[in-house]
């Protein structure tokens, strides 16, 4: 399994080529980009190679390379979704408001959860989920209602390739468990000391993404997770309108 440390340096040099490339006067080469960024031009050589499968770039038959197709979807996608993102936020921000927990929003990537969007508490002592964290799917709360509704082939593979210190028989039953609930809590899971609970957003019937409100275990026993749930639910009905399904 790779490192977070190495999965962090892996992006950053995506990030880096891609700034280059937009930064550069016309179609950027290999070697001009490897200037710089300072990463070798046989590291910089195979990532634009990589970019360019994605269509993140483009390459030309003269082998330098332009901001891909796939690069400019997404700033489209971008600005047509801004008004989706702000009333997302909203609807977090008085979901924290009224429940005084982080809340976020998540969507699932591969065996990873990922946070699209987030608020968080007010309180000193908080959990913060910044945008972009990606955490594995399997032990966490949020994890478990994206799963959920997956078939028992599928949450298999993903408990058997996650190693988690729960068995698999464990783990499957938290997921009957949140597919029957149409919610799910988690204290002192991958995070020692913290405590979810996430509920899920559904465009067409499918479970698309997953609201979570987290916090210190000790702010968060079951009386208060039964009280806040909800506002959880409610929070997610509100989002299902502004998010879509994926393609």
């Amino acid at each position: 399994m790779i490192g977070r440390g190495v999965a962090v340096r892996s992006m950053q040099r995506v990030v880096a080529i891609l700034e280059a490339v937009a930064a550069s006067r016309g179609p950027a080469t290999a070697a001009r980009v490897s200037a710089g960024t300072e990463l070798s031009i046989s590291t910089v050589s195979r990532i634009m190679r990589d970019l360019a499968e994605e269509q993140m770039l483009d390459r030309l038959d003269d082998g330098s390379y332009l901001l891909g197709s796939r690069m400019f979807k997404l700033v489209r996608d971008a600005r047509e979704g801004g008004d989706a993102m702000a009333t997302i936020h909203r609807v977090l921000a008085e979901l924290r408001d009224r429940t005084g927990e982080t809340a976020s929003l998540h969507v699932r990537r591969d065996d990873t959860r990922v946070c699209i969007a987030s608020v968080d508490s007010r309180h000193e002592l908080r959990r913060v989920v910044p945008v972009g964290d990606a955490i594995p799917l399997v032990g966490t709360a949020t994890g478990h209602v994206l799963m959920a509704e997956l078939s028992a082939a599928e949450q298999t593979a993903l408990i058997d390739r996650a190693r988690a210190t729960s068995s698999r028989v464990e783990l499957l039953g938290r997921l009957r468990e949140a597919a029957e609930n149409g919610w799910a809590v988690q204290a002192d899971g991958l995070i020692s000391g913290v405590t979810g609970v996430a509920a899920p957003v559904r465009v067409s019937g499918r479970i698309v993404a997953a609201v979570t409100l987290s916090g210190p275990t000790t702010r968060m026993p079951t009386e208060v997770v039964e009280k806040i749930l909800p506002d959880l639910e409610e929070a997610a009905r509100r989002i299902e309108p502004w998010v879509r399904e994926p393609s």
